[in-house]
């Protein structure tokens, strides 16, 4: 693995940490938060934050990061809401686990928007990274209800939204594109808090959450790793970005395995090699020289 390639490894295992301390978060302010509205205010404060970083380089903003970046908004933004509304209903071990499900739907997301045939072992790692992410969060898969479902939505809007970075990331300034992509996002979410009613409360202490707790979900779950998202995918594969991510789910078991003192089973252990095995064999098939492989990025 080269340099350019280890560094987009690493920025993405940064992502995949950062967002799943974001599960604990929100399932926490979702108790006492109207989902859009709590969507509304963590994207908000993050676009607010990004304009005032990226100002100067406003003037560098072309119809096609624009165009680009509103498209990448709308897929984060289904995804999040999903994600935020389904965890009312369900638990964080099974959301986790769902929404990990992109990795099955990324092939054929990807041959949907792309109109490009992925490789066999690229299909056979995301198969390999299921079956791991299942062994993990094993315990927390019960019966299926509508928290579960908007999990499933999750994980489709998840998948879209990969393959937009992936595709667009190496093409565009990630800085402008992320900008966009939040503020679009932000768009959407204050539109649906108005519409669902969730501004107009009677206890306003109560609705609104700490502004620490907001920030903390604009900064470090939602900047921060769109950031690194972006950087990592300029030098890493589609299919080996979706499986670096899906480590967002092992982070979020481990996370709460030591803050919330769930007992340690031995699923971990087994998902994680599986999982770990997936990626080396990811990066294998990665630098397989072309006619040996069919990748199509």
């Amino acid at each position: 693995m080269n340099s350019r390639r280890l560094a987009g490894s690493a920025a993405l295992l940064t992502s995949a940490f950062l967002w799943a301390t974001g599960y604990l978060a929100v399932k926490q302010m979702v108790e006492d938060v109207a989902p859009c509205l709590l969507l509304a205010m963590r994207f908000s404060l993050s676009a607010v934050i990004l304009l005032v970083l990226f100002l100067p380089k406003l003037k560098k903003l072309t119809r096609g990061t624009l165009a680009t970046g509103i498209r990448m908004g709308a897929a984060l933004f289904f995804e999040f809401f999903c994600y935020t509304v389904g965890l009312q209903y369900t638990t964080v071990a099974k959301t986790s686990f769902i929404i990990a499900s992109y990795i099955i739907l990324l092939p054929i997301v990807y041959f949907i928007i792309r109109k490009k045939l992925i490789s066999r072992g690229d299909i056979l790692c995301s198969i390999l990274c299921m079956a791991g992410l299942g062994l993990i969060l094993a315990d927390g898969v019960g019966g299926f209800n509508r928290g579960d479902l908007f999990g499933v939505f999750s994980a489709l809007f998840y998948a879209v939204h990969i393959v937009y970075s992936a595709q667009y990331a190496k093409e565009y300034d990630g800085g402008l594109l992320n900008l966009v992509q939040i503020a679009t996002a932000a768009v959407l979410a204050l539109a649906a808090a108005l519409i669902s009613g969730d501004f107009f409360v009677a206890d306003v202490t109560a609705a609104f959450p700490p502004f620490w707790s907001v920030l903390y979900l604009a900064v470090v779950c939602t900047i921060l790793p769109y950031v690194f998202c972006l950087l990592g995918m300029k030098y890493v594969s589609t299919m080996t970005s979706g499986i670096l991510l899906s480590f967002e789910s092992v982070f979020a078991t481990i996370l709460s395995v030591i803050l919330l003192n769930e007992r340690l089973y031995w699923q971990l252990v087994a998902g994680g090699a599986i999982i770990l095995a997936a990626v080396i064999l990811s990066e294998v098939f990665a630098v397989l020289p072309a006619s040996k492989r069919r990748r199509q990025e």
